[in-house]
């Protein structure tokens, strides 16, 4: 694969599309040649040859080299700065091809000339490249046209559970393309958890050929994570949807992750990770753009999730003393409105026990239709747009003043007259007179109606259970952490190993323009076809 081919000041990556996991041991190597334009000195082919590691994203180091670029075609970036300019805590191993006098160790090549030397280099946390006590040494060859192999070692030594670095010793192994007299450098450093690994060709004033190619050498790693937050908003107010935390997904550095509303579920992408979203009482699901997870970028690593409030209706019921009562100076008792979502059906209230020998007479709704129950007066109705309204008429037992035969049938009366909840008129405007009963039952008549056995489905509970913010999804991510009312999932990658990966499955795409240094392009890619980095996943319940 051809990183820059006869280009002067021109910048070729290769950048996995991921990240590495630094908490595990890393191994990699790949064969790398140069060839100088005009010059019989091979050295004279650029300025760097070798890896990368920085904690940045694919799409912040393409961004980086296009922004740090000067009138002139000078970068900030490749050059003197081997790739490495402009990205902080990042790491460059490999061939420097040039002695820069301002960058580079005083007596480690002739200077501002064509240099033989290997080194590994960081930068600061402000991306500058460190000018002092960096391992370095020379490595001379012959040939117009060398062919070497190059390998990183990484042993990590300590890291804590909940700190965002490790530190480690990383090793860069040079030798000949026979493997002949092999070259080392190590130095121990400390790096973040999760790391994009990458490869690179630059070119300056000197310019020539600069390759590389996979080898069938090990290659081990883990794929590095990174935690994802789903928030829950209201479409209306942009705001957290109250009673409702974030959830936080695991998930591999470069994987695309997508959240489905219930409505959205058969549409499952083969090359995303998706979820479904909780349904939230009174809400309905809008949108959640999906998202590549990015390495090391927690302001940017969010995925917004939409909800629109569902409209909400509301039923009113009211006592109020029937024009035939006296005295109305007894307070009557509040009932609680109830509310619930458009065309759902209302909501049977809970009745408050009515004074001594009140009792319902009837009851009238809106639209001045009366009824002999409150049960019956609901039945069949919806919550709508407009405020719905039960006025639930009291009148008083009527108290026997005559003999012992007229007293029992007057009590009888308002005995029947209690007992009309259990009675159905919804199909009539007018209260039925119930028929004349011979018994009393004294302890009824002073008891305002009660719905019977066969209503107490009108009691239940306007709580409905909330799913888990986010059920498993379609296609297994790496894990899923933080998962309230559910059983937690954690999925766990497999260390894998392809040796059998050769230069064709390397898909470098480019991203820069024509021109973006003088007389080169600027080739950003991904490394597409790179089944090193296939995952194995493993489910476990908890």
């Amino acid at each position: 694969m051809n990183l820059v081919n006869n280009k002067s000041k021109s910048a070729g990556y290769a950048l996995f599309n991921g990240a590495i996991d630094m908490t595990q041991k890393v191994s990699f190597s790949g064969n790398f040649s140069l060839q100088a334009n005009s010059s019989t000195d091979p050295f004279a082919a650029g300025d760097s040859l070798g890896f990368i590691l920085t904690p940045k994203s694919t799409d912040f180091i393409a961004n980086n080299l296009k922004s740090n670029l000067a009138a002139d075609g000078t970068s900030n970036v490749v050059g003197k700065y081997l790739g490495i300019g402009g990205l902080s805590d990042s790491i460059f191993m490999g061939r420097d091809l040039y002695q820069n006098s301002d960058v580079d160790l005083d007596g480690s090549g002739t200077e501002n000339a064509a240099s033989n030397n290997v080194s590994i280099r960081q930068t600061n946390n402000l991306g500058e490249l460190i000018k002092q006590a960096y391992p370095t040494t020379s490595v001379p060859n012959t040939g117009s046209t060398i062919t070497e192999n190059m390998k990183i070692d990484w042993q990590p030594s300590s890291t804590l559970t909940n700190d965002k670095n490790v530190t480690g010793e990383l090793t860069y192994t040079i030798s000949s393309e026979n493997r002949g007299k092999a070259t080392t450098l190590s130095e121990k450093i400390t790096v973040a958890r999760s790391m994009s690994l990458g490869i690179i060709g630059s070119t300056g004033g000197n310019f020539g050929r600069l390759t590389y190619s996979s080898t069938e050498d090990e290659f081990n790693a883990y794929k590095g994570t990174q935690s994802v937050q789903v928030n829950y908003l209201d479409q209306d107010t942009n705001q957290p949807i109250t009673n409702f935390s974030p959830s936080i997904i695991k998930a591999n550095v470069g994987d695309t992750i997508k959240v489905l509303g219930k409505q959205l579920r058969d549409i499952v992408d083969i090359n995303t990770f998706s979820f479904l979203t909780p349904e939230i009482p009174g809400y309905i699901f809008v949108s959640a753009p999906p998202l590549v997870v990015a390495n090391n970028d927690a302001e940017n690593n969010v995925i917004n999730v939409t909800y629109k409030k569902l409209p909400i209706g509301k039923a009113y019921f009211n006592y109020q003393y029937s024009s035939d009562v006296v005295d109305q100076s007894i307070l009557l008792p509040t009932i609680n409105d109830t509310e619930g979502e458009i065309n759902e059906a209302v909501i049977m209230p809970e009745l408050p026990n009515l004074p001594d020998n009140y009792y319902i007479s009837k009851v009238v709704t809106t639209d001045g239709q009366q009824y002999a129950t409150l049960k019956d007066a609901i039945s069949g109705e919806k919550y709508k747009n407009q405020e719905l309204h039960f006025t639930l008429i009291v009148s008083k037992v009527v108290v026997p003043t005559t003999s012992d035969n007229n007293s029992s049938k007057q009590s009888s009366t308002a005995e029947r007259k209690n007992e009309q909840g259990k009675q159905t008129s919804k199909d009539s405007t007018t209260v039925d007179q119930p028929q004349e009963q011979e018994t009393i039952k004294k302890e009824a008549i002073h008891k305002n109606e009660k719905p019977n056995s066969e209503s107490n489905d009108t009691f239940k509970e306007v709580n409905k259970e909330i799913d888990s913010p986010l059920k498993l999804p379609l296609k297994m991510p790496t894990e899923i952490s933080q998962m309230p009312q559910s059983s937690v999932v954690a999925i766990n990658n497999e260390q894998s190993k392809y040796p059998n990966v050769s230069a064709h499955n390397l898909e470098i795409q480019v991203a820069g323009t024509a021109g973006i240094f003088a007389g080169g392009v600027v080739a950003i890619g991904t490394i597409t076809g790179f089944n090193k980095f296939y995952k194995f996943l493993k489910i476990v319940k908890k």
